[in-house]
C-alpha cells in the first residue's frame, strides 16, 4: 500500500525538489502520525507497507531516499535490511528503525542488523523531525557528491581517451620505422632515437628527411615548456616543415625561415630551441646551424671528440635573428649526437644537475657502441624519473 504515490513495480519517483521515503510500519495510527512528520518536513512522497514483504517490494519499485521501519518488522525478519538495501540498490540507503527498545541488547541489535539509526519510542515530535530531515539531508548531500564524484569521472576518462589520442597523434609526427630504414639504406647511415615527454604531451619534435641523392637533413626542435601548450607548436612546426618554399638544403636559411613564421604564430612568452643539419655523404660534410639549442656533440674516427657551437637566438624571439652555418668534416664512421636540453639540465637523486660534462662522459663510453640505447641506460641509472622537462635525443651514425 502506498501513500501519495502508486506502488508496485511501476511506482516512478518524484517531481524534481522531492524526496521519497518508504515507510514500513504495521499499524495504522502510527503511520499516520509518522506521515504527518514527514510532511512537517518538506517531504512529499511517502509509501507505506505493512509488512516485511510489502516493504521488500515498494524498495525494489520506488528507490526510496529513506526507510523508516518498524522495529517490530526488523525484530521478526532479521534480512530485512539488508534485503531492502539490496532490492533497491543501493547499498548506504539510510536505515531507521523506530520503536519501543526493551534493553540496550535490543538497541545494539538494532544497529547490528543495519540501522543507520535507532528512534526509541516515545518521542517529542520536533526530535523525530529533526532526526529525520538530518538523514534526509546527509542522503540529499550525499546523492550530490556522487554526482559531482560520477561528473569528475567521466570528465577525467574522457580528458585520458583524448590526450592518448593527442599523444598518439604527437608521436605519429616522428618518423616511423619505415622512413628511418629507407633513410639509413639510401645514405648508409643509422639512426638511433628517443622521445620522452615528462607529461602526456610534450614541447620536442625531430625529423630526417631526403634533400637528393647524396644529402639529408636531421633537426631537433625543442619548445619552452611542456603539456598541451608545447605539443601544439610542434604541430605548427610540423606544418611549417611541410611547406615547399622552405630553403632544406641551407640549414642557416631554413632557421630564418621557420623564425620568421614562427613570429608571428607563437604566443609571446613562447620560444623554440632548434638544430637543423645538412649531411652531404659524397663531400663527406656536415653543415648546421643552430638557435640557441644544446651544443651538438660530433665524434670522427682518429680524432678528439668534439663539442660544435651554439650560436643565435631561439626561434620565435625576433624577427630580425640571423644564423650562420658550421662546416665540419663527417666521414665515413662519424657520428652526430643531437639532445634536448633536458638530458644535462635533469638533476640526480642528490639534487645535482647532470651537466655537459656528464653528457660527454656518457657519449665517450659508449661511442665505440655507436647506439644511444647504451647511454641511456646508463643515464638513467643515476638519474629519477620521471623527468622535469621532455627528453629528446638523435645520434647518426655513417657507416664505415
Amino acid at each position: 500500500m502506498a501513500t501519495n504515490a502508486p506502488a508496485g513495480p511501476t511506482a516512478a519517483r518524484p517531481a524534481s525538489g522531492g524526496q521519497r521515503v518508504l515507510l514500513g510500519q504495521p499499524r495504522v495510527g502510527v503511520a499516520s502520525a509518522l506521515r504527518d512528520s514527514f510532511g512537517a518536513i518538506g517531504v512529499r512522497t511517502v509509501d507505506l507497507a505493512f509488512d516485511p514483504e510489502e516493504t521488500l517490494a515498494l524498495a525494489e519499485a520506488t528507490r526510496p531516499d529513506l526507510a523508516l521501519l518498524d522495529w517490530s518488522l526488523v525484530r521478526g525478519t532479521p534480512e530485512l535490511i539488508d534485503g531492502l538495501r539490496a532490492g533497491c540498490g543501493v547499498r548506504d540507503l539510510p536505515v531507521v528503525v523506530i520503536g519501543r527498545f526493551a534493553s540496550a541488547a535490543e538497541r545494539g541489535r538494532a544497529l547490528a542488523l543495519g540501522a543507520t539509526d535507532i528512534i526509541a519510542r516515545p518521542v517529542l515530535r520536533t526530535e523525530l523531525n529533526a532526526r529525520l530531515r538530518l538523514h534526509l539531508e546527509n542522503r540529499s548531500l550525499n546523492r550530490s557528491l556522487q554526482e559531482v564524484i560520477r561528473s569528475l569521472q567521466a570528465f577525467h576518462t574522457g580528458a585520458v581517451q583524448r590526450m592518448a589520442i593527442a599523444r598518439d597523434m604527437q608521436l605519429g609526427l616522428l618518423p616511423d620505422a619505415a622512413e628511418v630504414r629507407d633513410l639509413e639504406k639510401r645514405y648508409a647511415v643509422r639512426l638511433d632515437s628517443h622521445f620522452e615527454s615528462s607529461s602526456e604531451l610534450g614541447g620536442d619534435i625531430w625529423g630526417a628527411r631526403a634533400i637528393d641523392a647524396t644529402r639529408f637533413a636531421v633537426f631537433l626542435c625543442d619548445f619552452t615548456g611542456h603539456g598541451v601548450a608545447a605539443a601544439l607548436n610542434t604541430f605548427r612546426l610540423h606544418a611549417l616543415l611541410a611547406k615547399i618554399d622552405l630553403p632544406g638544403d641551407d640549414p642557416a636559411a631554413m632557421l630564418g625561415a621557420i623564425n620568421r613564421l614562427l613570429v608571428g604564430l607563437l604566443p609571446e612568452t613562447q620560444f623554440a630551441a632548434m638544430l637543423y643539419a645538412v649531411v652531404d655523404t659524397a663531400e663527406h660534410r656536415l653543415t648546421y646551424a643552430t638557435a640557441g639549442a644544446p651544443k651538438p656533440i660530433i665524434g670522427v674516427p682518429g680524432r678528439t671528440l668534439r663539442v660544435g657551437e651554439s650560436v643565435g637566438l631561439p626561434l620565435g624571439v625576433s624577427a630580425e635573428a640571423r644564423y650562420r652555418n658550421r662546416c665540419l668534416d663527417f666521414p665515413p664512421g662519424a657520428f652526430l649526437f643531437l639532445f634536448s636540453d633536458a638530458l644535462f639540465e635533469a638533476r640526480d637523486w642528490e639534487g645535482r644537475p647532470f651537466g655537459y660534462d656528464g653528457v660527454l662522459d656518457l657519449v665517450r663510453r659508449c661511442s665505440g657502441e655507436g647506439k644511444l640505447p647504451a647511454l641511456l641506460e646508463r643515464y638513467f641509472t643515476v638519474m629519477p624519473r620521471p623527468l622535469a622537462d621532455d627528453l629528446t635525443a638523435l645520434w647518426m651514425t655513417r657507416a664505415m
